[in-house]
């Protein structure tokens, strides 16, 4: 594929990483959307960035402007525009949703003309590195040692649902409700696992890195995130994606590991056996995580369990351009199954272009069959436990993916190569 590349210097490094940053920062399921800026006023910023980044890629390659337009990646754009929007017009469905999807997709081709997936996803997993290790500094350093013992009390800011959080800037803490789990900067724990699962797996799976202790620094740091989370959903992930690096990177050979191993699993026994000793609210927070969720009438793998069977009847009693959107979103009381919600609002065509873009983004031939069905597993469990079918991230590297994928096929025998 033709890349239309910005310089290649670190200012321009700099403020691709700023952008992206700001993009995740104001992205749909971030509680500095919902409980900081307000959502329109956050989305508002969030398309403005996206216009001010588009202008100035046309700008800079105004000599180039004839062959953006007749790149290939139009095609990707008209494709997805009539998916998405010929649903909303047979069902005379007018809602703004639609387009808000259209434009997560629309963003992840943009940045396919200047970055490759690979690019883009080492700025991902550096923002998202940095920001696991200040959610857990601000968890179980800061809010221990200066917040509760008096030494200083950040600001207070509560979510849509009346729910007091710490401001610490880059992460929330919840002041009363679990407080000891770590949302970051999003809306729930449940949310922030996904896009912690999804920079492990773009780490370990995507990224070149040059020197491997990037690579283990980065693991070390979205994994504590994740574990803090305490997500069922992103620990099962967490699990599923170590053992395919585990056997894949061939790491059984190296003792050193088994040691690192053994010496996790003992401070993790001791730590668990002082949680359950003490029986505080960690340990019915941890409780929950690992058996009430499974206990028959729970309300969250009932609420889960409804809403996938929700979808799924909606899904096959409308399976070519689905139901209208709202009628979808509220058929369960907490709908949270991303993939069959785009099945059942958007239909087969709509669904399936979400589906084939992660299956393009995660199977590698490569790679053995097994490892790719424990991948796909891992980040379908991690994104069906919530609703981010209109968060510009649960689009960007599936979208990059099958662009990088699928429209280098179309080219005509003996066309120019990309630069």
């Amino acid at each position: 594929m033709k890349y239309y590349r910005f310089p290649e210097n670190r200012t321009a490094r700099l403020l691709l990483g700023a952008f992206l940053f700001a993009m995740l920062y104001l992205a749909r399921d971030t509680l500095v959307t919902s409980s900081v800026l307000g959502f329109h006023r956050a989305q508002l910023l969030m398309l403005g960035l996206m216009g001010a980044a588009c202008g100035v890629f046309l700008i800079y390659n105004r000599r180039s402007l004839k062959d953006i337009v007749l790149d290939r990646r139009m095609l990707a754009v008209l494709v997805s525009t009539a998916v998405i929007l010929l649903p909303m017009g047979v069902k005379r469905d007018w809602q703004m949703m639609y387009l808000s999807i259209l434009i997560c997709v629309y963003f992840g081709i943009f940045l396919s003309y200047f970055l490759s997936c690979r690019e883009a996803a080492k700025y991902y997993v550096g923002i998202l590195s940095v920001l696991g290790v200040c959610s857990v500094v601000a968890l179980w350093v800061l809010r221990p040692l200066v917040v509760d013992t008096g030494i200083w009390r950040p600001p207070v800011v509560w979510n849509q649902i009346d729910i007091p959080f710490f401001d610490f800037g880059l992460s929330f803490v919840s002041v009363i409700y679990v407080k000891n789990r770590n949302f970051g900067i999003f809306r729930e724990p449940g949310v922030y696992q996904y896009f912690l699962v999804l920079a492990l797996f773009l780490n370990n799976f995507i990224v070149q890195w040059r020197r491997q202790r990037t690579l283990w620094l980065n693991n070390l740091a979205l994994a504590a995130a994740i574990l803090t989370t305490l997500s069922t959903a992103g620990v099962a992930a967490l699990v599923l994606l170590a053992l395919v690096v585990f056997v894949e990177k061939k790491l059984y050979r190296n003792k050193w590991v088994w040691l690192a191993l053994l010496v996790i699993a003992l401070v993790l026994a001791v730590l668990v056996g002082i949680i359950v000793a003490q029986r505080g609210e960690l340990y019915w927070e941890l409780y929950s995580m690992v058996l009430g969720k499974f206990l028959p009438g729970e309300d969250s793998s009932s609420e889960r369990l409804e809403a996938v069977l929700a979808d799924l009847s909606i899904f096959l009693r409308h399976p070519l351009v689905g139901d209208k959107l709202s009628g979808v979103l509220y058929a369960a009381e907490n709908n949270t199954t991303s993939t069959l919600i785009l099945f059942a609002g958007l239909g087969i065509l709509g669904g399936s272009l979400n589906a084939a873009a992660w299956i393009a983004l995660i199977w590698d031939r490569q790679r053995r069959l097994w490892a790719n069905l424990v991948l796909l597993a891992a980040l379908f469990l991690s994104f069906n436990t919530q609703n981010l079918v209109a968060d510009v991230f649960f689009w960007l590297f599936p979208v990059m993916a099958l662009t990088e994928r699928v429209l280098p096929r179309l080219k005509a025998p003996g066309a120019a190569g990309g630069k």
